[in-house]
């Protein structure tokens, strides 16, 4: 089922199977895929395996439900903006076969808080931890106070926020980086969620392309105004030398199996840099164990992915999480958490046979 549920999506050019897939799993037929309890815990929100989903695939709330029961212990809709917007131009999305990537440029199209409010408030009891990643609006007048008042109408009926300023596909989004931008993007945010009473953990998903002096800076401030995690990383605007496609050159973030060593060598600098005093979600190229448990081991407490479901198919996670708990037992390592952060990213690359 999970080839022939792959190579029927093949048929479609990627943004119509895209819509497909999630018109499908919205529909919640899915019976529940039993995977390995491979427990981590992040600001005091407990998941039930290292696999998440990734913020780009549910934009609007449509699907988490059925997401859940493909077996991912979390899903990040989004990314939601205070007002429907239809994105950039068609088409925004290629597929990279040869490279296991693809590029895109949607630029946050989503149908805004209100319809995804109504959306996550729908009752039903859900299979795992939800997380809501906000930005703002391509034509705001006031992109900080649009942090604001996402998190305000949508903080109560999600586990946590995320800050997205990290996309390459809103033009000046990446500003964001700089510290006085930040912290009154974390601010807003922050007044957001408690105007509604809420207390709801806050992470922030940066970009793979900054300077080494503006990771450190956001990691500061991120550590200083109390973030609970980074998510490490967002799409990279960056183009390696060895893409084989027609496409390669195309405007937008880079996501896949090319981002995988640059996403994670990140993450193990900035594990390093924080020293434990920050959580990381580590996010880029994963689509195989192995790679998932390089994250791991440089950093992560938890995975999220996408790009790897497009091309391994809904049973990913099954996968994933089953050979992980063969890779922990075969390590002496009695829980994930104890293997998080113990080698650096050449020692685990060799461990697992990637490259280094």
């Amino acid at each position: 089922m999970n080839n022939l549920i792959k190579y029927l999506l093949n048929f479609f050019d990627p943004e119509t199977a895209h819509k497909l897939a999630v018109s499908i799993l919205s529909r919640n037929h899915f019976v529940s895929y039993r995977t390995k309890d491979l427990y981590t815990k992040i600001a005091n929100l407990e998941f039930k395996n290292p696999i998440g989903l990734a913020a780009g695939f549910d934009k609007s709330g449509q699907c988490f439900h059925g997401i859940f029961k493909l077996g991912f212990s979390s899903v990040e809709v989004g990314t939601v903006t205070p007002f429907s917007q239809v994105g950039n131009n068609k088409p925004r999305v290629f597929r990279l076969y040869k490279n296991r990537a693809v590029i895109n440029s949607y630029g946050f199209n989503n149908d805004g808080m209100e319809i995804v409010k109504n959306r996550l408030n729908d009752g039903k009891k859900r299979e795992g931890v939800l997380g809501v990643n906000i930005g703002p609006n391509k034509k705001s007048k006031n992109p900080i106070e649009d942090f604001k008042v996402t998190s305000k109408n949508l903080s109560k009926y999600c586990d946590y926020i995320t800050i997205n300023i990290s996309s390459p596909n809103t033009p000046g989004l990446r500003n964001m980086h700089d510290k006085n931008l930040l912290c009154e993007v974390i601010k807003a945010t922050k007044e957001g969620i408690s105007e509604v009473g809420s207390h709801k953990p806050i992470f922030l998903k940066i970009s793979p392309d900054e300077k080494i002096s503006t990771i450190t800076e956001i990691i500061n401030t991120s550590i200083n105004e109390n973030i609970d995690a980074l998510v490490i990383s967002n799409t990279t605007i960056e183009r390696p030398v060895y893409l084989n496609s027609k496409y390669q050159y195309i405007k937008g973030g880079l996501s896949g199996n090319p981002l995988f060593k640059k996403s994670t060598k990140l993450l193990e600098n900035i594990h390093k840099i924080t020293n434990g005093k920050i959580d990381l979600v580590g996010v880029g190229g994963v689509e195989s164990a192995n790679q998932a448990y390089v994250k791991i081991l440089v950093g992560a407490k938890l995975i999220q992915l996408y790009t790897g479901l497009l091309f391994q198919g809904p049973n990913i996670v099954k996968i994933i999480t089953s050979q992980l708990s063969e890779f922990l037992k075969r390590d002496g390592f009695n829980s994930l958490e104890d293997a998080v952060g113990t080698l650096s990213y050449e020692e685990a690359a060799k461990l697992n046979n990637l490259e280094y």
